[in-house]
């Protein structure tokens, strides 16, 4: 609300969003007509094709959904569009539109029983059984947000694309002499005897005296150097302060309460079996319901196998939605332990027994209604807030005080002399700050003296920030962190000596000394390493990528040296083997390595053949339509 029409196009998220705007501009071949939405009602249109916005806001909330279950907590709609994913998405569906426009040139299509024989081999709709269950596909996809309907139309669009694609990108094949050559860079094997020099044996270093320890303070100021402080001074308006005291009757209650039945209401439930069958002649369903009706039991008739589909008969407890959209209505009509007459579905013709019903219940209004009530107080309070932070604006504009106004409203107003941008004081105590997220970017974009700016949060929260005083970035001085200067000074003299040792092990090594007597004559463990890659590092603690550089680019014989991965040390190594690859040794190898890099060439034609689409099929943005949703 109040945030929104402060936004200004200086801000660096808009900054990125515009920059993402270019990239995406260019990556499609976007022309004059991109900007154009006057009097056009879908987001983009690709060739004969437009992309409405429900479409698009559809795969946007799958997108958030899937990105809030992989990375924890709920990705909200506004932190989504900072992160691009409007500008993705939008791309995902035009490059899959783009596609859709040559599949129908092209006349592709897939019978039914092709769609449905993918649907029902999919792992992810299997039962217990190892079969095809539909209570399983029904909630799958409910879980997912969509419908079954849905589901199979868009299975059967993927379908016939993916028959254009393979056309396009499945013969890739990599050359052979590419993936040996490959193969021998990634399977090369060389072996070493390392030893370790860790800092903390070197004992004997220079003792710390005023002048170098100084020096090395001015040297690293960055390391002692403090943050910058601010003094703040904030005032906080939460939904939750102005709650308690907004009048909600009776009347808006009830009237809530039976807009929002829904939520109240637990729909009935019926245990459902079914007997699936191919076709509905005499061999399929029609047999069966002539058996039923001839008094032959469910169980009966299930156990002939003979025309039956799937080996599993029971769908679970369900509610009326959970079936398909065929059958609901003659479902929930059955009294119990009655079976439908045959009914027609993409996956055949069942017959459908409400083995067990359980009847719905709805929670009443005197059940519901004192928490109703808190939720319709906390919904009005972003009007009562947004009424709020207006008045409070007008006084802070007429030149009135930060204090005085809080005092006029009853508003408590809270301060805090240092906080750096972590929300730490000087002390490196957390300090409490309200629970917003630009609350300390504000803080630290706000210059002192300026009046402050009541802003809105993402959550409805308003707040106000008066940055009392700035402590700019400080060079601690020397007296105060002598110890961590001394501590510092002194690990890197510990350093800069295992360093010098492990270089004077190595002109020893180069003049025909033994890697072994030269380890024990320092008291240093030394260990072989065996069946080092390239890309070995981090499988051995003291292996890191600088040290196995220099192996790769040395002879049998030679020693390297290089700092341990911690940088507590130094590391040693004298190269004792080189195990060359050879790709005819290891044919499953290689056809691993060649199914690799012709899935790599397949995304080239693929990227390719994306380019050439777009030449053919003309890309339009409608940008006021796209922004228009958010």
């Amino acid at each position: 609300m109040l945030e929104a029409l402060r936004k200004g196009t200086g801000s660096w998220i808009v900054k990125i969003l515009l920059g993402l705007l270019v990239v995406s501009f260019a990556v499609w071949g976007i022309g004059r007509d991109t900007f154009s939405g006057i009097g056009q009602t879908g987001v983009a249109k690709v060739g004969d094709t437009e992309i409405t916005p429900q479409e698009f806001l559809d795969a946007f909330q799958r997108e958030v959904r899937r990105l809030s279950a992989q990375f924890g907590g709920q990705l909200d709609t506004e932190r989504a569009r900072q992160f691009g994913v409007h500008e993705s998405t939008l791309q995902r569906l035009v490059t899959r539109t783009l596609y859709d426009e040559a599949v129908r040139d092209f006349g592709l299509d897939v019978p039914d029983q092709v769609v449905a024989e993918a649907i029902r081999s999919n792992p992810s709709f299997k039962g217990q059984t190892g079969e095809f269950d539909r209570f399983q596909y029904e909630g799958v996809l409910r879980n997912s947000g969509l419908t079954p309907a849905f589901f199979e139309f868009q299975t059967r669009k993927d379908m016939v694309r993916n028959q254009l694609l393979s056309a396009v990108s499945g013969g890739s094949v990599a050359p052979k002499t590419m993936a040996n050559a490959l193969y021998r860079y990634r399977q090369e094997k060389r072996s070493a005897q390392i030893v370790i020099i860790p800092n903390d044996t070197i004992k004997e270093i220079p003792a710390a005296n005023d002048t170098d320890l100084i020096k090395y303070h001015m040297d690293n100021k960055a390391r002692y150097t403090a943050p910058e402080y601010r003094a703040l001074t904030w005032l906080e308006l939460k939904p939750e302060d102005v709650a308690g005291d907004i009048a909600v009757t009776d009347e808006n209650i009830k009237l809530a309460y039976d807009e929002r039945i829904d939520q109240y209401v637990t729909p009935e439930t019926r245990e459902v079996d079914q007997l699936l069958y191919a076709t509905e002649n005499e061999a399929g369903a029609i047999a069966a319901a002539k058996s039923l009706a001839e008094g032959a039991t469910f169980d009966a008739v299930k156990a002939d196998k003979a025309n039956l589909q799937g080996g599993e008969t029971s769908i679970g407890m369900v509610v009326k939605s959970n079936l398909p959209e065929e059958a609901q209505d003659a479902v929930f009509a059955l009294t119990e332990g009655s079976v439908s007459a045959p009914i027609k579905t993409l996956f055949g013709w069942h017959l459908f027994r409400a083995s067990k019903i359980n009847a719905g219940s709805t929670k009443t209004l005197a059940e519901v209604g004192p928490e109703l009530k808190k939720q319709l107080q906390l919904e009005s309070a972003g009007e009562t807030l947004y009424k709020l932070s207006a008045s409070l604006e007008d006084e802070l504009a007429g030149g009135a005080k930060l204090h005085d106004v809080a005092s006029r409203f009853g508003l408590k107003v809270r301060s805090a002399m240092r906080v750096d941008a972590g929300g730490n004081d000087d002390k490196g105590s957390a300090v409490d700050l309200p629970k917003i997220d630009i609350f300390l970017s504000t803080a630290f974009e706000t210059e002192v003296g300026v009046e402050p700016a009541l802003k809105e949060s993402h959550n409805g929260t308003y707040f106000l920030i008066q940055v009392n005083d700035i402590v700019p970035p400080t060079l601690k001085p020397f007296e105060s962190v002598r110890q961590s200067v001394t501590d510092d000074w002194s690990a890197k003299q510990r350093d800069e000596a295992a360093a010098r040792k492990a270089t004077e092990m190595i002109e020893k090594i180069k003049q025909g000394e033994n890697m072994v007597a030269l380890a024990a004559g320092l008291g240093l463990d030394l260990k072989t390493s065996e069946g080092l890659t390239r890309f070995s590092a981090g499988t051995e603690q003291e292996v890191s990528y600088g040290l196995l550089g220099s192996l790769f680019s040395a002879t049998v014989g030679d020693a390297v040296t290089s700092a341990r991965p911690n940088n507590q040390g130094h590391v040693v190594a004298q190269l004792k083997a080189i195990e060359k690859a050879d790709p005819a040794a290891d044919p499953e190898g290689i056809k691993k390595l060649s199914l690799q890099l012709a899935d790599s060439l397949s995304g080239d034609l693929l990227a390719q053949y994306q380019a050439a689409l777009q030449e053919d099929y003309e890309v339009k943005i409608y940008r006021q339509v796209l922004d228009s949703l958010f």
